[in-house]
């Protein structure tokens, strides 16, 4: 076997993973991969971040299309928040072109580290479904074909609109879909199912990625060879999420989510211990 052959299945191993875990958290599988092309193949944060972009949209497609059939997906409220996370998904494909390796994975890093601890933080009812209390909010009645359960829970247009302008930058960016931001503000904020926010979250990134993706090729930043065989896997991944995801119960699925970013994060924060002040011996001036 060549090396450029076990490459190509070492990507589509990372891909499959990376894709079933993020289907089971509503992320996408990026805040796998991103880390793991910078920590081990190092690439630069474009390149990684374009890359994992991939096979985001690759993962988001085809566990989208699962849950779809599912009939887990709030289309009334994904809709929107997704064409409102184009543009910032544009913007951000150009502007990680300007970070520094280190501040990149430490912003990352930073990024994880405080939505681990949210999840961490969380009770478990939460997760399950109930009522927040937000400005501008409404009762959401959203029947879970999948099981037949009729959900509770409430929304705000204006705080979702935020999330999905917000989203899109950070799906370009970190090259992780933007779930991070989305997940945590559904779960938490307006108090949705954990299953029902994995299905939305998923629609939300499928809507920008593309655009993503679009402008991070014209940038030049996606190392295709990493990114074809990272998509196929992805391809299988989020079907295999998808369906794993029934079997699981709400809190189950947040604290498997705040496991994954909380190694995701060391591992970032770990790589780049040498290079700050306090372990390096030296003082900043």
């Amino acid at each position: 076997m060549t090396a450029h052959l076990l490459h190509a299945f070492t990507m589509v191993a990372l891909g499959v993973v990376a894709a079933a875990i993020g289907s089971l958290a509503g992320l996408g599988g990026g805040f796998i991969v991103a880390p793991a092309l910078r920590l081990i193949f190092h690439l630069s944060p474009a390149a990684a971040a374009g890359t994992s972009l991939v096979l985001v949209l690759a993962n988001v497609a085809s566990a989208s299309l699962a849950f779809y059939r599912q009939g887990r997906i709030d289309l009334r409220l994904a809709v929107p928040m997704g064409l409102l996370a184009i543009p910032g998904s544009i913007g951000g494909a150009y502007l990680v072109r300007l970070a520094p390796g280190a501040w990149f994975d430490l912003l990352y890093a930073g990024l994880l580290v405080v939505f681990a601890i949210d999840l961490w933080r969380r009770p478990a009812q939460h997760a399950e479904g109930g009522r927040a209390k937000l400005p501008w909010s409404r009762e959401r009645t959203f029947l879970d074909k999948a099981s037949g359960t009729e959900f509770h829970y409430v929304e705000s247009p204006p705080i979702a609109a935020a999330a999905g302008i917000t989203t899109g930058f950070l799906s370009s960016f970190f090259g992780i879909g933007g779930g991070v931001l989305v997940v945590p503000l559904l779960l938490r904020l307006f108090a949705m199912p954990a299953h029902i926010v994995s299905a939305t979250s998923h629609t939300v990134i499928l809507f920008s990625a593309p655009f993503g993706v679009a402008a991070h090729a014209l940038n030049g930043s996606i190392d295709w060879s990493d990114a074809l065989p990272l998509a196929l896997g992805g391809l299988a991944g989020g079907q295999i999420g998808a369906k794993v995801s029934k079997y699981l119960s709400g809190p189950r699925l947040v604290r498997i989510l705040a496991i994954v970013l909380t190694v995701a994060a060391a591992s970032l924060i770990g790589d780049h211990l040498a290079e700050l002040p306090f372990f390096s011996g030296t003082h900043p001036s």
